[in-house]
């Protein structure tokens, strides 16, 4: 069964990647934010937008997706990087543009894209690493039910904290029990 280019999620929804997307990706405002600079995409000239879609392609062991709130703009990325089929894992990465956020987009496409990543793609755990001073993004990774497993020094020597989702928290959090 081919696996699908869109997934449906209760507000946004997640299509596979295409070169023009990233053009469209290249006039977001900007954070102004100093933990968020990370999320500003430099996109400036074509040959960077070329880079970028080439790298995050979707691939044996990638999937990208743009997010697309209810009009159809493109309000965000997000993905599984790493993805390892013979340990069940994936790395979630998200970044939503700047004035998109505090409006539950991000926690409806992690919530879907773990859905697809658990019932398409058959993992048993999703990672994700955060920037230990970005409080609202934590607190939408625990709300939807990941828990801490350790920390790293990332770039600019930024403490990260490392957490995961299980498939089974994941069934638990957002599947109706059966009565």
């Amino acid at each position: 069964m081919p696996e699908p280019t869109q997934i449906q999620g209760e507000r946004v929804v997640l299509r596979e990647m295409v070169r023009a997307d990233v053009d469209e990706m290249a006039k977001w405002p900007r954070f102004s934010e100093p933990e968020l600079q990370w999320a500003n995409l430099d996109l400036t000239f074509p040959s960077d937008r070329d880079l970028y879609f080439e790298r995050g392609r979707s691939n044996a062991t990638r999937r990208r997706f743009v997010i697309l709130d209810e009009t159809g703009r493109i309000i965000g990325t997000i993905g599984l990087r790493d993805l390892d089929f013979r340990r069940g894992d994936g790395t979630l990465g998200i970044i939503i543009r700047a004035d998109a956020v505090d409006r539950g987009y991000g926690t409806d496409a992690i919530r879907s894209l773990a859905g697809y990543a658990f019932d398409s793609l058959g993992l048993r755990r999703v990672l994700l690493d955060v920037a230990e001073d970005n409080y609202r993004a934590q607190r939408v990774y625990e709300k939807l039910g990941f828990t801490t497993i350790g920390s790293h020094l990332g770039p600019q020597i930024v403490t990260y904290i490392d957490m995961s989702l299980t498939r089974d928290e994941y069934y638990r959090r957002n599947r109706p029990s059966k009565v």
